[in-house]
């Protein structure tokens, strides 16, 4: 939304009673298509994903590609102003980061809808499907995204004809999930940046109510630059004068905080860091989740300064994302953008669901016999995330063996993710999943014999697909050793496919012969 001249003036947010620097936020979005009814709707699910794969697609390296130096917000931009510029006015958390912004997204969102606030939520990438993308009130729905991807498909058509070039996949997803928010009238947006967040299509917020940077490391160094403050740079381009706070989640690389802080600090918005604001010290673990407990230690009036968690998400890095979904609304409520009571708090922290993060399937469970490994999948897919799957393995479970069903995409660091996992396991079954920038399995078990000066002495096997190489771990693992898929979100959604959709009888839950 275009600024006010007279950008210092006070007004009266009639929404919410309170006083506000700047000019107000419009109150209501106005459609700039007559009906909902599409005009050309798609006669399928499956034509709407042709629709969608038929544009840019950078994360599965499809469609006419745009070069680095081509990476700008004009396409996108131009595309919302078609659209009405559906992106403005209401509550909008903007997220970004190396580690963690999906799951501290999803908590955020959890928390809001507990308070009983109308919620849009936008992440990438989707496990199973694209509608996964785009979730009111936690809901998606692929009827929604057919009928929104009608929506957009004619000024999709007329921005292309009136601006010959490239659309990506992305960007039509973006603009669908903005739109969609706007229809449905959502209070709060809460949207994931996809790559880095200075160019990313996301980036298009005139105002923000929080923008959150979780925990960062190298990632698309092709694309980010190979130094973490490069990297940090990147994703500090979501920090602007229209934000209204900015949240730096704990970081592991001080370099990488300090270019955050400056951010802020330019912006002129004030900044909340987590790690000076905010102590948590793990409590207690059951087969549901983690206690943790938290003190605030700058309190503010009406906030408890110690209280305990549970969270049903595994994993020392899920509390670091925990306390920064705290610290968000604590931010929220001390400015009275949105009143979350103590309560939602812990019902929304209780109850998150956020598949493929060290999620458990365990002996006994639906899907899973008795006598199975316990079986562990996570979408670990760079260094960093790979040693803290591996921890928290270590810290959660308890087992005989670990045996680790490996596979990555072709632009990760496999070598260092390979060194981190020889450090803890004797049993690697390398694999690839169903993804088109998907490493051969080969290349991935022969980076576990080229460490330089390494002894390790465990075996590496190569497996076509996931499905071979869950079925080979389950024939040689005990019952009390322990299994962990990762390395990439796609190998964890292909297994998780496997184990709840496809195979589950005759890999974790086998039949008996009815003939013996």
């Amino acid at each position: 939304m275009p600024r006010d001249d007279d950008a210092s003036r006070q007004y009266v947010d009639d929404a919410e009673g309170t006083y506000r620097e700047g000019p107000p936020r419009p109150t209501a979005y106005r459609a700039p298509f007559p009906s909902y009814r599409p005009d050309d709707p798609f006669v399928s699910d499956e034509a709407v994903v042709d629709w969608l794969m038929s544009f840019a697609d950078f994360e599965r390296g499809s469609g006419p590609r745009r070069s680095k130096p081509e990476f700008a917000l004009d396409r996108i931009r131009s595309i919302l102003r078609r659209l009405g510029d559906p992106q403005h006015g209401r509550t909008t958390i903007h997220i970004a980061g190396s580690k963690g912004k999906g799951s501290t997204a999803a908590m955020i969102e959890w928390i809001l809808r507990a308070a009983r606030l109308r919620t849009g939520l936008f992440t990438s990438p989707h496990l199973h499907s694209f509608d996964e993308r785009i979730r009111i009130n936690g809901h998606s729905d692929e009827r929604n995204l057919a009928y929104i991807c009608g929506v957009l498909r004619p000024f999709i058509n007329a921005e292309l004809t009136e601006q010959p070039g490239h659309v990506s996949t992305f960007e039509i997803l973006t603009a669908a999930g903005l739109t969609v928010f706007a229809l449905e009238e959502v209070d709060v947006q809460i949207v994931e940046v996809g790559l880095g967040g200075r160019l990313d299509c996301t980036n298009v917020f005139a105002e923000t109510d929080a923008a959150v940077i979780t925990s960062l490391s190298h990632e698309h160094t092709d694309i980010l630059g190979d130094q973490i403050t490069q990297i940090a740079a990147e994703k500090a381009g979501i920090i602007h004068d229209g934000c209204r706070a900015v949240v730096l989640a704990p970081q592991r690389y001080p370099a990488a905080a300090d270019i955050i802080r400056q951010a802020a600090e330019d912006a002129g918005a004030p900044l909340i860091d987590v790690a000076q604001r905010y102590r948590a010290e793990p409590a207690g673990v059951e087969q549901w989740g983690q206690w943790f407990r938290v003190e605030r230690l700058q309190p503010r009036p009406g906030e408890a300064q110690r209280t305990m968690f549970l969270l049903p998400l595994l994993g020392r890095h899920q509390i670091d994302n925990a306390l920064t979904a705290i610290a968000v609304v604590d931010s929220l409520n001390a400015a009275k953008t949105l009143s979350v009571p103590t309560t939602a708090l812990h019902q929304g922290l209780g109850k998150v669901n956020w598949p493929a993060r060290l999620e458990v399937f365990r002996p006994g469970q639906a899907h899973v016999a008795d006598g199975m490994p316990t079986v562990v999948i996570d979408g670990a897919h760079n260094p960093d995330s790979v040693q803290s799957a591996l921890d928290a393995c270590r810290d959660y479970f308890d087992f005989q063996q670990l045996h680790i069903v490996f596979g990555v995409l072709g632009d990760k660091a496999l070598p260092d993710m390979a060194r981190i996992i020889q450090t803890r396991s004797q049993h690697v079954y390398a694999t690839m999943s169903d993804h088109p920038r998907a490493r051969d399995a080969d290349q991935v078990a022969a980076a576990f014999g080229e460490a330089e000066g390494s002894d390790w002495g465990g075996s590496v096997s190569a497996h076509p697909n996931p499905r071979a190489a869950l079925e080979t771990v389950v024939a040689q693992a005990h019952e009390d050793d322990l299994v962990l898929v990762l390395g990439s979100l796609s190998l964890a959604a292909d297994t998780r496919d496997l184990i709840l959709f496809q195979y589950s009888d005759s890999i974790l839950n086998p039949v008996e012969d009815p003939t013996q």
